[in-house]
């Protein structure tokens, strides 16, 4: 799995694009063409202390704020509904998704350091690790559209894509660049 770093800059970016701060980034897998954050890589575990942890099953988290407000607005009409209809209707779409959503899992799984590893084995944690994409228990379901939308921009995923070609979710318009904004925000 490939992704940069964090800038600095980055760091303020993704605080004003997800309007808190951030938890468990690791680096950013996808970038607009204005070079902003667009998708991010978060940690699978978070440990805290032996008590306290934190399961965080969405490996690839949209920061974009144009995205995520198309996003919002298409959830809003009901089109999961639509989606998982498609997706249970269609043999090929579906065994299609099962692949990716295990690579998915793989990925993940690959971030786990030996110690975290260890930590989910001790907690009988993997069965909530070892769940589909957003920590969806069922493959004939789609949790968000935001994290399919996420994974496509980061590798490969059909309801991702399918969502990308059928509703505008490309870069900011170069005379409305909304992360620009943040940084001119921040200089005030």
């Amino acid at each position: 799995m490939k992704y940069s770093k964090v800038t600095d800059q980055d760091s303020r970016i993704i605080r004003e694009q997800l309007g808190r701060e951030p938890k468990g980034v690791l680096g950013i897998a996808e970038r607009c063409r204005y070079g902003y954050p667009t998708v991010l890589v978060t940690k699978p575990l978070i440990i805290h202390s032996e008590e306290n942890y934190e399961v965080f099953p969405t490996l690839y988290w949209l920061s974009c704020p144009r995205r995520n407000k198309k996003l919002a607005e298409i959830e809003a009409t009901g089109y999961i509904e639509r989606l998982e209809e498609e997706l249970n209707s269609n043999e090929k779409l579906r065994s299609k998704y099962k692949k990716e959503e295990q690579n998915y899992l793989r990925s993940q799984q690959k971030l786990l350091s030996e110690e975290e590893q260890n930590f989910v084995d001790n907690h009988q944690l993997n069965q909530s690790l070892n769940r589909g994409i957003g920590g969806i228990q069922n493959s004939k379901h789609i949790k968000c559209l935001h994290l399919h939308v996420a994974h496509n921009l980061a590798t490969e995923n059909c309801i991702g894509k399918m969502i990308m070609d059928r509703f505008d979710l490309e870069d900011c318009p170069k005379e409305d660049v909304i992360c620009e904004k943040f940084l001119n925000e921040e200089g005030s």
